[in-house]
């Protein structure tokens, strides 16, 4: 359900940007997402964050993932970086939060392999084109951003209940990006009927609602890595709504930094990889090559 909400969102973005400023329509998304969250947790009874901890995991959970992860999204999109490419960009997200969850979660280790994968995956970036250089790094940063609060959340906020901590989280994040949009001067208009209003009507009750209620439920029962992978299916979602629905076309150097960026995310995370670069490094332990263990003495 995940893959194919999130799979459908990023064009969702891209229609619903016309015509109206890239922080504006995220601050929207997010002031409706969270104004239906908060009527839930008072139906629910939802608990609401207690001390400092959890409220701090609410404001940094808000400003990092419904701010600034999303402002860079909507940011990358507005600047002509196709609603599949962007899926396929963001698909860093898992090779991301492997990193993250090294630094902040005992049970989740980064291998050497995953470094591997790196140099390919913003390798990738430089081989599109120079004119969309920029506005795909936002993309990436933006699955930084991701990252970095997933992960946060698994180690800090796990007792949290997931209606409140979204709620509160996203009225944070559509402060923030309001204010960032005022700071920078965008103009402020009415999103056009029907694509803007209903763009902003799918992307706060199913990108938003559904999907991180779902997602932080799961994140509880998981691990963080584990759960970053649906990044890799949300792409082909991406890339075949793109194509049927919007007839996206992706020049030849963009096509390779794609492909660039997806083999790096393999080489990041395929088992077969990982066996040959600890075979090379001397760490692995060859099938066969194991001593039988010593008979006991009768």
């Amino acid at each position: 359900m995940l893959c194919a909400i999130w799979g459908s969102t990023w064009l969702v973005i891209q229609i619903g940007l016309d015509g109206v400023p890239a922080l504006l329509a995220a601050s929207l998304r997010f002031v409706v997402s969270s104004t239906i969250l908060l009527v839930a947790c008072v139906v629910l009874r939802s608990k609401l964050p207690r001390g400092r901890t959890e409220w701090a995991i609410v404001a940094f959970y808000g400003v990092v993932l419904f701010g600034a992860d999303y402002g860079l999204i909507y940011w990358g999109e507005k600047n002509h970086v196709v609603s599949g490419l962007s899926a396929v960009l963001f698909a860093t997200f898992p090779f991301q939060t492997a990193i993250a969850a090294h630094a902040l979660l005992r049970t989740e280790r980064l291998s050497a392999q995953k470094l591997a994968g790196i140099a390919f995956i913003f390798r990738a970036q430089l081989a599109a084109s120079a004119d969309l250089f920029f506005p795909m790094l936002a993309i990436v940063l933006a699955a930084t951003c991701a990252a970095a609060a997933s992960v946060a959340v698994k180690r800090w906020g796990h007792d949290m209940d997931p209606v409140s901590l979204n709620a509160f989280s996203m009225g944070t994040g559509a402060i923030t990006l309001a204010v960032v949009s005022v700071l920078v001067g965008e103009a402020w208009v009415v999103p056009p009927w029907p694509t803007g209003i209903l763009a902003i009507v799918y992307l706060s009750l199913a990108g938003s609602v559904i999907a991180f209620v779902t997602y932080l439920w799961l994140l509880k029962r998981i691990e963080a890595t584990s759960l970053s992978y649906i990044a890799f299916v949300n792409p082909i979602v991406a890339v075949l709504l793109g194509f049927v629905v919007a007839q996206e076309v992706l020049d030849p150097l963009v096509l390779a930094g794609a492909g660039m960026t997806l083999a790096g995310i393999w080489l990041a995370t395929s088992k077969r990889v990982g066996a040959w670069i600890r075979v090379a490094m001397g760490a692995g332990v060859v099938t066969g090559d194991v001593p039988d263990p010593p008979e006991k003495d009768p």
